[in-house]
């Protein structure tokens, strides 16, 4: 058999094989962008222990390997509290989890970049903490952010 006929015959495993992963990637992008806005939003602006938990959870996740995380999720976590999930609903949590932690440093680092004078000029306009971060600080942020967020589609 030639490997061009082996290409042809496997075609329709690798069509499926991609849909597959492009359904993770999207779960796992999807999830670390539900989590990495409130998080980068909470280490900026929240309390010093949130702000600790945090960084702490961002430094586990960036720190440990994937295939650690993974075998830690599959082998360890959900068995010991007695869950029986598919490998893909584990694949999908852990790599949603560690897009979080790098999605949550590009949203703070966007969210320092527009400096302390954007909250107090918002604050000196009567708006309250939340206002100005949701109408002021994050629209902003999201559009500095935009470039290191599209770097994030490759890890």
């Amino acid at each position: 058999m030639s490997p061009l006929q082996a290409v042809i015959e496997s075609f329709p495993y690798i069509i499926s094989g991609m849909g597959v992963t492009f359904g993770l990637v999207g779960l796992a992008l999807t999830l670390g962008l539900v989590l990495g806005i409130p998080m980068a939003v909470g280490q900026v602006y929240g309390r010093k222990w949130i702000g600790k938990f945090i960084s702490f959870y961002v430094w586990i996740f960036r720190g440990l390997p994937n295939l650690v995380l993974l075998f830690l999720f599959y082998f360890g976590i959900f068995p010991l509290i007695g869950l029986n999930v598919s490998a893909f609903f584990i694949g999908a949590l852990v790599l949603g989890l560690r897009s979080a932690a790098y999605q949550t440093e590009i949203f703070r680092g966007a969210i320092l970049s527009l400096g302390e004078g954007q909250m107090l000029a918002a604050r000196s306009l009567g708006m309250s903490k939340n206002q100005a971060i949701f109408s002021i600080i994050l629209p902003q942020a999201l559009r500095i952010a935009l470039p290191g967020w599209s770097n994030e589609y490759p890890i």
